[in-house]
């Protein structure tokens, strides 16, 4: 898997999940663009821009699963990972260290700088967090009531979007506290690697959108599905195989 796919982007978990709400996005044209099915403590996230992969948040315990399905393979993020991708300056360390441990003990002081500096160039440049602003205009899609709202970085318009709050979007305190920690971690993760696509409107609230606007990115809340899932929804499917994560990032 690409690095940019694991940032982006759960333990296995076993018996009846009674999961409430599933909210479905469509593209302009009204064909399915992505899902976010949700229920006590967990999370999970699908996107038809890319069919072949799906993440699973698991709240309870700070752990992401990243499935690939082309690959039928996945790999899984607990803290201590999540904790090493929020550093970069000691990942860059620890990948420095890894490839003077190959070289002689009489040439590694006089690499040891050259060799950082490569890397720190090939490193993504780390963005500051976004800051996210209401305009005051009220919205609807879809029969969905929303106030727009526009992500900045840098000062610089990053996103458009239309939120709503988590309530009258039929979702339950538990489901959102999950999809809340998830955004909060994915925003951190993101602006360290410059990728930032991330959403976290915990600055305007308790809010979830309606309609979202990120670039290459555009999805329109269709549909809200209160109906119970089954626990196979947030479990990694049989016979997909674990890929071990790379040690030199995180050992």
């Amino acid at each position: 898997m690409k690095l940019k796919q694991l940032i982006l982007s759960t333990t296995l978990i076993s018996g009846a999940v009674m999961a409430d709400t599933t909210l479905i996005y469509n593209n302009a044209d009204g064909q399915e663009h992505s899902k976010m099915y949700l229920t006590d403590g967990m999370a999970k996230m699908t996107n038809d821009i890319d069919v072949s992969t799906a993440l699973i948040f698991n709240a309870k315990n700070n752990s992401f699963t990243i499935l690939n399905h082309q690959d039928k393979s996945y790999m899984v993020f607990g803290e201590k990972e999540i904790a090493a991708l929020g550093d970069v300056a000691a990942m860059v360390d620890r990948m420095v260290e890894e490839q003077l441990a190959q070289m002689p003990e009489s040439q590694r002081a006089q690499m040891r700088g050259m060799i950082k500096s490569m890397m720190q160039k090939q490193m993504p440049k780390q963005a500051v967090a976004p800051e996210y602003e209401l305009s005051g205009k009220a919205k609807s899609y879809n029969g969905f009531e929303c106030q727009e709202a526009v992500k900045l970085v840098d000062g610089k318009k990053s996103g458009s979007f239309c939120v709503a709050d988590y309530q009258k979007l039929g979702v339950k305190a538990d489901e959102y506290a999950s999809i809340n920690k998830f955004m909060k971690v994915a925003e951190k993760l993101a602006s360290q690697f410059g990728h930032d696509q991330s959403m976290n409107f915990d600055s305007l609230g308790q809010k979830l959108p309606v309609y979202y606007d990120m670039g290459d990115q555009k999805g329109y809340l269709t549909h809200v599905d209160n109906k119970d899932l089954d626990s196979s929804v947030f479990q990694v499917p049989s016979g997909y195989k674990k890929e071990s994560l790379p040690k030199e990032l995180f050992q």
